[in-house]
Formats: C-alpha cells, structure tokens, sequence
C-alpha cells in the first residue's frame, strides 16, 4: 500500500510548473534514502516520463549505486533509454562491491557497442571488478584495452592495474605495471608494497618501502601498514621500529589500522612490552587490535598474560571477542598448561552469549591442552564427539602425547591415521617409522623408509629469513 505521505508528495508534485518537478525529484533523491521512499520515487520517474531525460535517470541509478544495491541499481539502468558513459560508470563501480563484480564486462562490452567511449575511471572501475573477482584473464584483457586507448600513463589506471595485478597474486606484473608509470602517487607506492605484501613478497616489499623513503614520496597510511605487514612476515624488529619512528616523527595518529599494524609486528617479533605499550597509546582499539595483542601473548608463552587480557576483552563495551579471539585464547591455555580455563572459554564460545560454532581449529587446541597435560582419553573423547573429521594436526598432538606420556602401543595406529587422512604429506611416514622404531620393528622401519622413496616423499628442511634494514 502507498504511504499517505507518498500520494501527497505526488499530488504536490503534479501541481508544481513544468521545469519544477525534476528539480524537487532531485533534491528527494538526496535527502530521502530510506528503501520504501527510493522505490516511490522509482515509480514516480516511470509514471512520469522523466526516465527520458538521462540527468534524471543518471542520478537516480546513483542514489540506488550509493545504497549498494546491486538488483535494483541494474534494474533502473535497464529502464534508462539510452545510457551515457556516466550511466555505465556509476554502474560498473557499484558492481564491482557486489557479489559478482566479472559482471561488469558484459555492461562493459554492451557500451562498446553502444560507440561510447570508456575513459580512464571506466577502467578504473573495471580493474576494480577484475581484482575482486581475482579474475588474473580478464585483468590482463582490461589492461591491453587500456593501453589500446592510449591510458596506460595515466595515474589513475595505473594504480588500478597495480593493485589488480597484486589482488590477483601477480607480483611480477605488478612491480612491471608500476615501473612502466610515468608518474607515481603515494597511492602508487603504496599499491605495489601491498601486493608484494600480499603475494609473499616481504622482503621486496621493505625494499620498496626504501625506494619509496630515497625517491622523497611520504608514505601515507596504506604504505606504512604494509611495511608493519611485511616486518611482521619475516620478524624483523629492527626495521618494524624504523617504521615505527617515522609515524612518531611525523606525529601520525595511532588509528585502528596503523596502531593494530604495529601491535601485530611487535607481537610478532617477540617484543610484547613493545606491543603493548602501542596498543595502549590507541586511543581506540578493534577486535582485530585485542586479538592481535592476545595472540602476541600467546605465542610468546605468556598465558597468563593472554588470559587476562581476553577477561578483560569479555567486559568491554565496544568490544565482542569472535572465534578468532576464542582461538588465541585457547591457544594460549594449551601452551601454558591452564586446562581448566581452557575447558571454561571453550564451552563460552557456545553459549547463547557469544554463539559462535566451533570450527576444527578450536576442537585442534583443545585436543592439543588435553594431550599436553596427559589427559589422553579426555582428548580421545572429544575426537570421537567432534562433528567432522578430524586433520592432520589433530592426530599429531595424539602422537605426541602418547609419546610423551607414555602410551607407545597407541603410536602406530594413530601414525596410520596420518598417513590414511595425506599419504603425501611427510608427517604420516615419519611418524610411523619413529614408532615402528621404539617398537623394535626395524624391518617395519625400512619398509616405511622404502615407501617414502617409492612415493618421492622428502622431509622439507626449514629455513629462515633475514632482511637488513638500511
């Protein structure tokens, strides 16, 4: 049913002079955004005509892009008669923040046939498309299109295709994109240190940041955030608190990404004095800041510290812990040996209070806190009631246990299960060979020893990586 308020605006417009009613439109579509008056207004552009002016109908496709509403933005596109580059625009942006943003290369190609000319935001919002959809093909076919229209140079369109080759995990093609740029914005800098970041890259991406630092461009946040990211990636404290000082010389605002950012790389890094010293600088803090200092705690053995910090987390009031929370702490009371607090959280995760499903990761942990403390059938039991199978890690921290507390008979069975669940994976064999050798099975051992060659199974040695800073 028509609100009164609808029919009484349509009467009053219907009464206005002739060039009056598209002006009031107009000024309603901005100020009126809730969904019932939008689609009255909708109503009142067909019933009307004005549909047949593009101005009228451009805006209203703008205020529907504005509220992200993907069905309805392309549903009054289709209702425009003949739609300009700005109507195609409006509508690849608003596409690419939809659920299937690869559809804006077919509005694309119908504007193609259409004879209009895309301009540089056209690609812009293609490129956009294109990442989000990690679509790496038709990256590339934007980008010869782009280059084909003579706007390769262009700032714009060159830090799109930075940053569709990095969300696409092309690094290569991105550090190229980048070189190939005439002219380079902090926005540019920053795309390329994020996808070198992005694709496993830290150490290129430091080597960046330093280009960035020796070519005088001041890196704005998104540039110093990847710089943390990649100190982070490799533990390298050094560089993490040279990058540090600079936010202090400038005297930047420790905001939640920057302030989060730098609370992970000193977490990270071992430095949990550092980490906490930054968070409580923030002047305001997320979940992602909480959970970054809990985990910090925890993989740096302070358990204790990670379970205060999460009771105090539980009684804030801008803050709710989600399973990611739920995880570090659990985390934490398995490698510190708080099994009763870990049996606590883990049963609070469930409650009507937080509501959040376990996932094989907190089942992992708390397997992991049971076998670390002998608690060897309680861990059994909880395998057994789990709703889905369990991994590899999970049968690990059996093995382990029963290693270490002394249930040697129950060591070849389980190693059976590794090797049952990832026959390719290294764990399994060696697993099984270490227990057919406590056992005194020798031909056993070489039988498994034997397969591993047959399979061309390799343990894979580790290795470490070190990044100077200068």
């Amino acid at each position: 049913m028509i609100q009164p308020k609808a029919i009484h605006l349509h009467r009053h417009i219907l009464h206005l002079p002739p060039r009056k009613p598209i002006q009031h439109i107009l000024s309603e579509l901005q100020i009126r955004t809730s969904l019932p008056r939008f689609n009255q207004l909708h109503a009142l552009f067909i019933t009307s005509g004005l549909f047949r002016g593009a101005l009228p109908a451009t805006r209203l496709l703008k205020c529907a892009t504005d509220a992200s509403n993907h069905p309805l933005a392309q549903l009054i596109f289709a209702q425009i008669q003949s739609p300009d580059a700005f109507s195609y625009n409006a509508l690849i942006k608003a596409l690419a923040l939809s659920p299937h943003p690869l559809i804006s290369l077919c509005f694309y190609r119908g504007m193609l046939r259409r004879g209009l000319s895309p301009n540089e935001y056209t690609f812009c919002f293609l490129l956009d498309c294109c990442a989000r959809g990690l679509a790496l093909l038709e990256g590339r076919q934007v980008h010869a299109h782009v280059g084909k229209r003579g706007l390769a140079a262009a700032l714009f369109a060159g830090t799109s295709l930075v940053h569709m080759y990095g969300d696409c995990g092309a690094p290569a093609d991105a550090r190229r994109a980048f070189d190939e740029m005439p002219q380079r914005s902090g926005v540019s800098w920053a795309a390329v240190v994020d996808a070198c970041v992005g694709c496993g890259e830290p150490a290129g991406a430091l080597r960046l940041f330093r280009e960035m630092r020796g070519a005088g461009v001041q890196p704005n946040n998104a540039a110093l955030v990847g710089a943390l990211c990649a100190c982070a990636e490799i533990g390298d404290s050094a560089a993490g608190r040279a990058v540090h000082a600079h936010v202090v010389v400038r005297g930047l605002e420790l905001n939640v990404t920057l302030g989060t950012s730098l609370v992970d790389m000193y977490s990270k890094s071992g430095a949990i004095d550092s980490a906490t010293a930054v968070f409580l600088l923030m002047p305001v803090t997320s979940v992602a800041s909480w959970n970054c200092l809990i985990h910090g705690t925890a993989i740096n053995g302070q358990g204790d510290k990670a379970v205060s910090l999460f009771e105090k987390m539980k009684h804030k009031t801008d803050v709710r812990p989600n399973k990611v929370t739920f995880l570090s702490v659990l985390h934490a009371c398995s490698h510190s040996g708080l099994v009763e607090e870990g049996v606590k959280f883990f049963a609070e995760m469930s409650s009507r209070m937080y509501n959040i499903v376990p996932s094989i990761e907190h089942y992992g942990c708390m397997v992991d806190l049971y076998a670390r403390s002998g608690r060897l059938d309680d861990a059994m039991g909880l395998v057994k009631a789990m709703p889905m199978k369990p991994d590899i890690g999970i049968w690990g921290s059996l093995i382990v246990s029963c290693r270490n507390h002394g249930y040697r008979d129950m060591e070849t069975p389980l190693a059976a299960q590794i090797l049952k669940l990832a026959p390719d994976d290294t764990c399994g064999y060696l697993f099984l060979a270490d227990a057919f050798a406590k056992e005194r099975r020798w031909e056993d051992v070489i039988g498994v020893r034997k397969m591993m060659r047959e399979m061309d199974v390799r343990k894979v040695a580790g290795s470490s990586s070190i990044a100077k800073w200068f």
